[in-house]
């Protein structure tokens, strides 16, 4: 008997339309954002790093905004936003339904951001305004069952729906990844005859878009020994966004893989990394340039169920979250082909604690900041009793690359995130117009989004804009 259970929302409410006026200078060409985007060292470039409550209470899934200063990497909430989507009921915690990566994604310029709703099997598409905060666009049906990873290549948008395998229940459903268009709006329209349809029993964890936007790198997890299941499946991107598997069929580490959770994409080279949860190591793999992928071998970690990964931009380090033990690992990159490890780093705050003495609060997700000069992880508590242990975290990165946390982290708020949620994926954006003092310049009738619809609510919100900027 499956020892988790999901909640489900029937119904997505539809978004109201939304008058929005800007002023000229608020249309700035966004900042390019992700790994290979660095802003000035020591500048003011303005960010908001963005989590997800993952709330299992009906339709009370948010996304949580924190600014963060730019010389001590501290944050600060700014707002609670919500999806109008379900989060994923994992209690008593097992493996498998928390294990994704990439559920809140932003485009690379900055416009929209977008997070899964795993339990309603929805996405929620959303704008950042020029503060920082979010305006829900809509609410959509994701294509599958537990959508729990994100990947943006271009104005094509890819959820990895994991389908309903976990630990001590082989599933029942298959996994599946959905392609669709994001809209000029940030709607998402899903695109025909795109769906790749992945082994019942597996358990797809994240769908990684390669640098130069050609591949999508796709895990698919097993706990069973199920086939194709613990394989890094390889597709190349069309024009249109439909996907082609690329020859060689699924990459895997052999025929006793180990469990993959967690990948990242070298910045320059053909190379993809991996945490091996069930082994404690870290797998390297190649690709080529039609996008086979093979296996080159392991990376040893002192940390237990190395999962989520991610690389600085100019390809010298690897950062990997040690679930089990809570901490963060740093590996040198001089050889890309052969990690070496050179920290691990316990994360501090709340911990808790098992019989057995090991933490009851986990790491999960984490992202470098643009500047990279910061590093965030998400972790989670396994004991509702023990809610301290949901937490973000703020890292400082030496040059070096190796860790240091000289900050206490964010304890989320039961508000915000329930005894029984499991907090996940982290999101760093740099805002447009580049400073943290920017003001946002778009227009509101009252204290809300104006909703008119007709030519004399037009002009009247015209008047007040000019009124507002003399204009």
């Amino acid at each position: 008997m499956m020892s988790w259970l999901r909640t489900r929302s029937e119904t997505v409410p539809a978004p109201r339309p939304r008058l929005g006026l800007e002023a000229l200078d608020a249309r700035d060409v966004p900042a390019a954002l992700g790994s290979g985007a660095l802003a000035h060292p020591g500048g003011t470039a303005a960010a908001v790093v963005y989590t997800e409550t993952n709330n299992p209470q009906d339709g009370q899934n948010a996304v949580l905004a924190f600014a963060r200063d730019a010389r001590t990497g501290a944050l600060t909430q700014i707002g609670t936003f919500a999806t109008g989507g379900t989060g994923q009921l994992n209690v008593p915690k097992i493996v498998g339904p928390d294990d994704g990566d990439q559920q809140v994604q932003a485009t690379a310029d900055g416009r929209f951001l977008f997070a899964v709703n795993q339990g309603s099997d929805s996405v929620t598409a959303f704008r950042v305004l020029g503060n920082g905060g979010l305006h829900r666009i809509g609410t959509f049906a994701s294509g599958g069952d537990q959508p729990d990873s994100i990947g943006i290549a271009g104005n094509t948008l890819y959820v990895a729906n994991r389908g309903d395998a976990g630990q001590g229940h082989p599933g029942t459903t298959a996994p599946r990844v959905v392609a669709f268009n994001i809209g000029r709006d940030g709607a998402l329209v899903a695109i025909p005859n795109s769906t790749v349809t992945f082994p019942v029993g597996t358990f797809v964890t994240q769908a990684l878009v390669s640098p130069d936007g050609r591949f999508l790198f796709v895990e698919a997890a097993t706990l069973a020994g199920t086939p194709g299941g613990n394989t890094v499946n390889t597709f190349r991107i069309g024009a249109d966004g439909r996907l082609t598997a690329a020859p060689g069929g699924p990459a895997s580490a052999g025929a006793n893989a180990p469990v993959l959770l967690g990948a990242a994409a070298h910045p320059t080279r053909n190379i993809v990394y991996t945490g091996f949860a069930s082994s404690g190591q870290v797998g390297v793999f190649t690709y080529d340039e039609t996008g086979r992928t093979n296996f080159v071998g392991p990376a040893a970690d002192s940390g237990a169920a190395p999962c989520w990964c991610t690389i600085s931009a100019d390809g010298r380090v690897l950062y990997v979250a040690n679930t089990a033990t809570d901490s963060v690992s740093v590996f040198s990159l001089a050889d890309p082909l052969r990690p070496v490890q050179i920290q691990e780093l316990p994360l501090g705050g709340p911990r808790g604690a098992t019989a057995a003495g090991r933490p009851v609060t986990n790491a999960f997700e984490i992202a470098l900041d643009p500047t990279g000069r910061f590093l965030y992880a998400v972790t989670q508590s396994t004991d509702p009793a023990f809610p301290q242990g949901n937490q973000l975290h703020t890292l400082r990165v030496a040059r070096d690359g190796t860790l240091s946390e000289p900050l206490a982290p964010v304890i989320f708020e039961q508000k915000d995130v329930p005894a029984n949620a499991h907090p996940q994926g982290v999101e760093v954006v740099q805002l447009r117009g580049g400073r943290s003092n920017e003001r946002d310049h778009r227009v509101y009738v009252g204290s809300e989004p104006f909703d008119g619809d007709g030519l004399g609510h037009f002009e009247d919100a015209l008047k007040r804009f000019r009124g507002r900027f003399g204009r």
